[in-house]
């Protein structure tokens, strides 16, 4: 397909930001090479300036040793070249040595590398120096000049290299935004899969954790009536059949949620709500419990999926703790409405569930995942739960969901 054959092509940079430093130093070396040498070929070979040629020799050296220094040294660089132009100027040479004009390479280094107040200072600074030479080139020679090759050079230079340092910091504030931005997508990609990891773990824990109680507490009954009571056992077994079936059904649910892809649509059941909560007690009146299930509210019906689903959740977990670990027991669910409130109530009167479930004591213990679960799923809409013993034994659970904000849901 041609549409598989195209290659994303980068944009090549810059040459000069392809040369490696060492390369660079090379460049700088040979232009100082190359000014020192055409400086003193000039001096020699020129008549007009006399004996001033072992002079021009030692300021093209100096000039030269600037360029070569200004990336490892750029403000000692500046200084050299400085004062190889302005003795050059002093000596009534300045306005004819066309040499003079490489002062602009240290400037640029320096206003590159160097915030604008210290550059242009420096611009400044170096700007007087060169008035001053020249007049004191004047004075001393009758011939010294305004001079306009370094002042130009230098005021140029500076402009190229204080715009080069902009835009530099410019493209570094764009590259640390691109980077900002880029940790707050992962950062809220992690926050995403670590809330959706929890949800699947309670979500499982709720599942798994009520119909495996169930089970195992039919399966015990059969396994001591089945030689005795053989009816009680086939009754048993249909209840551990019908809580294997209802366990299996939500975890497929939960599945084809977790496995769904464009090709392949998760076939998705209605998450249960207040309304199954009837099959739910059900199932645990068949475990030998005595349930009694009480929902007065007038606005349990009309509420949000996601509210009737952590509802029907807080009740299966606080059935299971019951079927866990009170032992022979009555229960009693009761849903109802107080003052900008709905309140959910589980009370049992068993004898092992206060002692088992500590979390009231110890919330943050590894094995009550269970309460915390409850808790976490009230909290969701600023609710409120407690969990401990009741005031005639037994256990207790309420949960506590302001009117306002499951309406806001």
């Amino acid at each position: 397909m041609a549409g598989s054959d195209e290659v994303e092509v980068t944009p090549r940079p810059p040459f000069l930001h392809r040369l490696s430093p060492w390369l660079l130093q090379c460049v700088d070396i040979a232009i100082a090479a190359f000014v020192t040498f055409v400086t003193i070929v000039a001096a020699r070979t020129e008549t007009m300036y006399g004996n001033r040629v072992p002079l021009l020799v030692v300021l093209a050296v100096g000039l030269g040793l600037s360029i070569a220094l200004r990336r490892r040294v750029p403000t000692a660089a500046l200084v050299l070249a400085t004062v190889a132009v302005s003795l050059s100027l002093a000596a009534a040479i300045g306005e004819d040595w066309a040499p003079a004009a490489f002062i602009a390479f240290p400037m640029y280094q320096v206003a590159s590398v160097t915030d604008r107040r210290r550059s242009l200072a420096a611009l400044v600074g170096i700007c007087l120096v060169f008035v001053v030479a020249a007049a004191v080139g004047d004075a001393a020679h009758a011939g010294g000049a305004v001079p306009a090759l370094p002042l130009v050079a230098v005021v140029a230079s500076w402009f190229v290299g204080d715009s080069v340092r902009v835009r530099g910091v410019y493209v570094a504030g764009l590259a640390e935004q691109a980077a900002q931005r880029q940790r707050e997508a992962v950062e809220r990609a992690q926050r995403s899969v670590a809330e959706e990891r929890l949800q699947i773990a309670r979500e499982l824990h709720d599942v798994v954790a009520h119909s495996l109680s169930v089970i195992a507490v039919q399966s015990g009954v059969g396994r001591h009536v089945i030689d005795e009571q053989p009816a009680e056992a086939k009754k048993a077994l249909s209840a551990v059949e019908a809580t294997s079936r209802a366990a299996l059904t939500e975890l497929r649910r939960m599945l084809g949620v977790l496995r769904r892809d464009e090709s392949q649509p998760a076939t998705l059941a209605p998450a249960p709500g207040v309304a199954a909560l009837g099959s739910l007690v059900d199932r645990v009146r068949a475990a030998g419990f005595v349930v009694d299930l009480d929902a007065r509210s007038t606005v349990v019906e009309t509420l949000p999926p996601s509210v009737q689903l952590s509802i029907y959740r807080i009740v299966q977990e606080a059935l299971t703790n019951v079927v866990k670990h009170a032992g022979p027991a009555s229960v009693r669910v009761e849903i109802r409405d107080e003052t900008d409130a709905l309140v959910l109530e589980v009370r049992d009167d068993g004898q092992g569930i206060a002692s088992a479930l500590s979390e009231q004591v110890d919330p943050g213990a590894e094995s009550h995942h269970g309460i915390i679960g409850m808790r976490e799923r009230v909290e969701l809409f600023d609710g409120s739960l407690s969990a401990g013993p009741g005031p005639d034994g037994g256990f207790r659970v309420v949960a506590s969901f302001p009117i306002d904000c499951l309406t806001a849901s």
